[in-house]
């Protein structure tokens, strides 16, 4: 019958009795990767089933054909600093120290071990190199002007590096890379500079900073985005006035990016409840929005600052405009003398007639006002003994259709656009008890060759009669936005 034993067993046995196997040797199977100065140790490991003899155990490295260490009975290092430990080759560690390694250092190493009558050998790779450090700055850029974006590549070993500035996928000419400069930590840095007059469309676009080196497996690409800033076009508009005496101020913002904005009234310094339309996007961009302030029935003939600012991020400073508004009283002169010499005709008609009747009417008087485009300015009074629910109401005459009465007329002007007139409405006491109810209608026809106005007494009881007046005017040019129209009075 055979006899069996243990796997555990027969191993001791074998040992005891000084067996050896094959003797098998292995090192790193992927390259080892140093900086240039730094300690570096090179593993090689073996193995033949047994215990190791120093004294029949012979370990060589090589570099290339050069020794570079040996340990047969005694050790020997040719490259200075190198060593063996005695203690790891009993156990089978035969692997290397490399103090303070440069570029001769650099190369492919053989491990070799003989314990007779076996020899073997594997090699491994070193690289003296750093991979670099890549970080982008100056990505905030204003538009239209001259900017430089940097790319800062450090810490890298061999000094040679290739960098590239790409826009969706696509490289970007003009980028500049000096050579790598060393460092007293033995490494290298360098800065790429990309120039640019950037626009808003820029800022959707996908940028990198596209960096290869020897040390690295894949190019790094340091991804970013421009914060563009464009700063904000600041445009006051012409004040809205209703016929209850209700003001409303308004500016135009535009031009800037980002969103991000903050728009304030202030009158004499002091911050109005402000109202603000929704930011629309510009075809380029950019954004743009209306900002208002409602004045409730201001004081008669006051004068006030009122300033529209704003603040953005493009802006170092806020952006301020400021308006001088003024509630005329009655009128007291006149800026043109042929305007005031045909006035004072008027009401000297307007005063015999009112020897006659109770309340009469003027005609329509007709002036222009000349500031950055061509306007027109209408005046009707009514006088007598009034009410204080009697008033006076501007309309076009609504040509197209037919007429039943000669009072048929479109909507009353205040439903205007805002940017096409202004109503203003006084009333003067008398003497008497009589009172002197006076509108101007400052008006910017456009559009057609002429354009009828008409002015209606409407009083405030039944019982008196209702009054109006026509006019024709031919058209005249428009104004621009920010014009103040009642300098016109």
């Amino acid at each position: 019958m055979p006899l069996t034993m243990a796997p555990g067993l027969l191993l001791l046995l074998l040992l005891a009795s000084g067996a050896r196997g094959a003797l098998v040797v292995s090192v790193p199977t992927s390259r080892v990767q140093a900086q240039p100065g730094s300690d570096v140790l090179l593993g090689c490991h073996f193995s033949m089933g047994g215990a190791v003899d120093l004294m029949e155990l012979v370990v060589q490295w090589k570099l290339g054909n050069s020794l570079v260490a040996e340990f047969d009975n005694v050790p020997l290092y040719p490259r200075a600093g190198a060593s063996l430990s005695l203690e790891w080759l009993r156990v089978g560690n035969a692997s290397l120290l490399l103090p303070r390694v440069g570029d001769t250092d650099a190369g492919l190493y053989t491990c070799i071990v003989i314990v007779p009558p076996n020899r073997e050998s594997r090699q491994v790779e070193l690289c003296v190199e750093a991979p670099p450090h890549v970080s982008v700055r100056g990505t905030e850029v204003r538009v239209g002007e001259q900017n430089h974006v940097i790319c800062s590549v450090s810490n890298f070993y061999p000094g040679s590096v290739s960098v590239a500035w790409l826009r969706d996928g696509l490289i970007v000419a003009g980028s500049k890379t000096p050579p790598g400069q060393l460092g007293p930590t033995g490494l290298y840095s360098t800065t790429s500079i990309l120039p640019l007059v950037p626009s808003i469309p820029d800022a959707s676009a996908n940028y990198s900073c596209h960096v290869q080196h020897v040390a690295l497996e894949a190019p790094i690409q340091a991804a970013f985005r421009l914060s563009v800033f464009s700063p904000p076009r600041l445009t006051l508009l012409q004040p809205l006035v209703t016929l209850e005496g209700q003001v409303t101020l308004q500016c135009l913002v535009s031009g800037y990016h980002p969103a991000e904005i903050r728009v304030q009234w202030l009158r004499d310094g002091v911050p109005l409840l402000t109202m603000e339309s929704p930011p629309t996007k510009e075809p380029n961009g950019s954004f743009a929005l209306r900002s208002s302030c409602i004045l409730d029935r201001p004081e008669s003939n006051a004068q006030a600052n009122f300033a529209c600012r704003v603040q953005h991020l493009a802006l170092a400073t806020p952006l301020e405009h400021t308006a001088v508004w003024r509630v005329p009283a009655c009128p007291k002169s006149w800026t043109w003398t042929w305007v005031g010499t045909m006035l004072l005709l008027l009401l000297l008609l307007a005063w015999v007639v009112c020897q006659c009747c109770n309340i009469s009417m003027s005609e329509i008087r007709q002036g222009q006002c000349w500031l950055e485009g061509s306007i027109t300015v209408l005046w009707c009074e009514v006088e007598g003994r009034l009410q204080a629910t009697d008033h006076l109401a501007w309309a076009r005459l609504c040509l197209e259709k037919e007429s039943g009465w000669p009072g048929e007329l479109s909507a009353p002007m205040q439903k205007w656009e805002s940017d096409q007139h202004q109503v203003l409405t006084w009333r003067c006491p008398l003497r008497l008890g009589r009172e002197r109810l006076m509108s101007c209608l400052i008006v910017c026809p456009a559009g057609s060759s002429e354009d009828t106005f008409a002015c209606t007494f409407q009083p405030g009881t039944a019982g008196r009669q209702v009054q109006q007046r026509l006019i024709t005017v031919s058209s005249v040019q428009g104004v621009t936005p920010d014009m103040d129209l009642s300098s016109c009075l």
